[in-house]
């Protein structure tokens, strides 16, 4: 919505299909399988050598992805063994907890802290959020066959040639990524595919696109605010569906590109927000109404002020929401596409896919109320076709 809504009113993955069916922990796990295919996370690890129980061998591609015939499945640097597992828990993730046969709530361990530290400083470019990418280098360096032993963590950087990083710092990644996992997981109404494309590697974020996710929870809240709040004053179905069913998810959504990308506030130059409280808080903990951006809490002022006024004015409010997201949205995709970032920009699709559908909705809810030219009504800013905006882009959403 964004500045330009004031100024209209002045006028995927190979796992995907199992990424989101559990809670992530073994005590869930699948273990009979077909075809054992799962991902190597602390952030997703590339280049790791794996062996399947039929014999069979590979490397991990830049999603950690192993695909085996048969369990179990262990995972090396060379001649140095990590783990093996023997089953997997639900959403098909591989952590340091679970090669050590520990629980993943076990972020404490010494011995699942010390292997965090080794593989994220076998990393080629030292940034773990987009991924770790383990050098060829340290593979050949380990020469000697060998299962992880956390007492050996600075042999094992003086063979490889590693400046480890801080204890401190490991654990601080591999926490958030844990807890990421955990939170699309939890996520149950998301759909598969934008959880799938949450849980990739980070991309390599412009300013102005970190301002951008930071920005959007606010924006994203202000629709689902305004659709639930006229709809106590008028029971409109298009206002408690949009609302109940596809804005909470939009919320959810942003928060976890939030999650994801915004640890903080050094991460960001819009310092109206605090997107560290947001996307922390369960969408029905939010104050409805309230807001940390100026101009977002005086929109919402001026959308209700409109919409209380008759079931046509809420319908059109409705109208203005939809058009002005989709304007927003389709310069949001642009610079997310400019950054290479794939995940927000399959996420970014998602929400517009959703307000062509929503604007859809109420426009047939205005033709319904006997306003024959439906959202056209409010001039031709928010007069659109269907081959502008594809009605059934988004069918479900």
């Amino acid at each position: 919505m964004k500045k330009s809504f004031i100024t209209a009113l002045a006028i995927s993955s190979c796992t995907a299909f199992l990424l989101l069916s559990g809670c992530g922990d073994s005590a869930s796990a699948v273990s009979d399988s077909s075809e054992v295919s799962g991902q190597l996370v602390d952030s997703y690890v590339e280049n790791a050598d794996y062996t399947c129980g039929d014999g069979s061998k590979g490397l991990t591609d830049v999603n950690g992805t192993f695909k085996c015939k048969a369990l179990p499945v262990a995972f090396r640097l060379g001649g140095l063994k990590l783990g093996e597992i023997t089953s997997l828990a639900t959403d098909k993730q591989v952590f340091p907890q679970e090669l050590l046969g520990l629980k993943r709530t076990d972020l404490n361990n010494s011995d699942v802290r010390a292997m965090a530290r080794l593989l994220q400083s076998c990393d080629d470019d030292n940034n773990s959020g987009n991924g770790l990418r383990i050098q060829e280098r340290v593979k050949t360096a380990f020469v000697t066959q060998e299962d992880f032993n956390a007492s050996n963590l600075d042999a094992y950087a003086t063979d490889a040639n590693l400046t480890l990083i801080s204890d401190e710092d490991a654990l601080e990644h591999l926490t958030q990524t844990t807890e990421l996992i955990d939170a699309v997981n939890d996520a149950t109404d998301l759909p598969l595919e934008i959880g799938t494309a949450i849980l990739t590697p980070q991309s390599d974020l412009s300013q102005e696109l970190k301002n951008t996710l930071s920005y959007m929870g606010n924006e994203e809240r202000l629709a689902f605010d305004v659709y639930n709040k006229l709809y106590e004053k008028y029971p409109l179905p298009q206002l408690t569906n949009i609302a109940q069913k596809s804005e909470r998810v939009h919320i959810e959504t942003v928060q976890l590109l939030v999650q994801k990308y915004i640890s903080s506030f050094a991460d960001f130059t819009n310092l109206d927000l605090d997107p560290l409280s947001y996307k922390d808080t369960a969408v029905t903990a939010m104050v409805p109404g309230v807001y940390d951006i100026s101009v977002i809490q005086e929109l919402y002022n001026v959308l209700i002020e409109k919409g209380m006024q008759s079931e046509i004015d809420a319908l059109q409010v409705g109208c203005m929401v939809e058009v002005t997201d989709i304007n927003d949205l389709d310069g949001d995709i642009a610079l997310a596409k400019e950054s290479n970032a794939d995940d927000i920009t399959v996420a970014f699709e998602f929400l517009r896919d959703g307000s062509y559908s929503h604007y859809w909705a109420f426009n047939t809810g205005l033709v319904n109320k006997g306003v024959a030219n439906g959202c056209c009504s409010m001039g031709d800013f928010y007069c659109k076709t269907k081959e502008e905006y594809p009605q059934d882009a988004r069918s479900q959403h």
